[in-house]
């Protein structure tokens, strides 16, 4: 069995690989034709490639390569990341890069920085994948390294700072110098990655620290924002206002859509630093989505309004179960259930495997240079 999914992977991927062929820079496509070849790209995109969508592979094409002894999958992963980072302008500073890319040139097309939706899983993947191939690939590191630092220079709102409990934002960069006043659930993701890079040693000193007082204090803006409803859900972005010396969370956009990244922070941070209170508010959040969510002999529904419970849409988000049930599971689990000194989750929560055969490595590494 093991050897039948092996190769229905490996031939699926090599039709997928068709994305690759579609595009004149050879950064693959939003969506390809797998009889014809021809790709396409979204219009409200303005024809333009997706950061995360081109960029959120080297985990699982490395894996590939691999479990397939076929080099080019891993090439090709490693070609996006030495695109981005040697052919893509950054905004503003070095390791922020736009959520949009040209199709033809391979260049940077608009200056929106987000580490929300269109950017989160490259920069995820940056740690990630250099975790997986047991820190093999420095670039990666370095690349990582500079992203959070062009992210805590530019992009972390902290408002409040006069009152007792003031809140760190992640806000969009939106052009050349204005960074938005709006954060997405999306990013909730971030303190789980910073805490892991922390944990991983990738990071030491007084950055290390810096890196997990980020981390601290964004999960718990994120946590606030389920807090701040009647429900207990969060909506799926808020904004931010001040007034005076007073500093105010509102619902943005009001949906929950049973969203993992907060939960997935969660279970991070519960891991690493084992404090009681964020298997305490795994719970609060577990009980208040089942509460809220479920439709009974179902499942569980997205919500339209976080303050009308009632009013649910028709839908179950396939990573409702993938991530949010799996990351809600293994914070109640013992560490050595999935361990993290054993693999690395992919960025919908497939635990993959560390790659720690030196044989393995080298042959990975050496795919680069086809």
């Amino acid at each position: 069995k093991r050897e039948m999914l092996l190769t229905k992977a490996h031939s699926i991927q090599l039709n997928l690989n068709k994305a690759f062929d579609a595009t004149m820079s050879h950064l693959p496509i939003s969506e390809v034709n797998l009889r014809t070849g021809k790709g396409s790209t979204p219009g409200w995109t303005g024809n333009n490639l997706i950061l995360s969508e081109i960029a959120t592979n080297a985990i699982e094409f490395f894996k590939l390569t691999q479990l397939t002894k076929d080099p080019d999958f891993a090439l090709k992963a490693h070609r996006i990341m030495t695109h981005i980072d040697t052919r893509v302008e950054s905004v503003q500073k070095k390791g922020l890069y736009p959520t949009y890319i040209s199709p033809s040139s391979g260049s940077a097309a608009n200056s929106k920085v987000s580490f929300g939706g269109m950017g989160d899983s490259f920069y995820e993947y940056q740690l990630k994948a250099y975790l997986l191939m047991s820190k093999s690939i420095p670039m990666y590191r370095r690349m990582y390294l500079e992203s959070i630092e062009g992210l805590m220079e530019k992009m972390v709102i902290k408002t409040g700072l006069e009152t007792a409990s003031p809140r760190v934002y992640i806000g969009n960069l939106e052009g050349p110098s204005f960074t938005s006043n709006q954060m997405e659930h999306l990013v909730c993701f971030l303190p789980g990655t910073l805490a892991l890079g922390v944990h991983e040693q990738v990071v030491t000193g007084d950055i290390a620290h810096k890196h997990m007082q980020l981390a601290v204090d964004l999960l718990d803006t994120c946590v606030a924002t389920y807090r701040m409803s009647g429900t207990g859900l969060a909506p799926d972005s808020v904004r931010f206002t001040n007034s005076g010396q007073k500093s105010e969370m509102h619902i943005q956009q009001p949906q929950f859509r049973l969203r993992p990244e907060t939960v997935e922070s969660l279970f991070y941070m519960w891991r690493i630093t084992h404090q009681q209170k964020y298997r305490d508010i795994a719970w609060e959040l577990f009980k208040a989505m089942d509460k809220h969510c479920k439709v009974p002999g179902v499942g569980h529904a997205n919500i339209n309004n976080v303050n009308a419970p009632s009013n649910k849409e028709d839908r179950m988000e396939s990573f409702w179960l993938a991530e949010t049930l799996k990351y809600f599971y293994l914070t109640f689990e013992d560490d050595s259930v999935v361990s993290l000194d054993e693999y690395v989750f992919n960025t919908e929560a497939h635990p993959v495997r560390k790659i720690t055969d030196q044989h393995q490595i080298n042959f990975i590494l050496e795919s680069f240079q086809a």
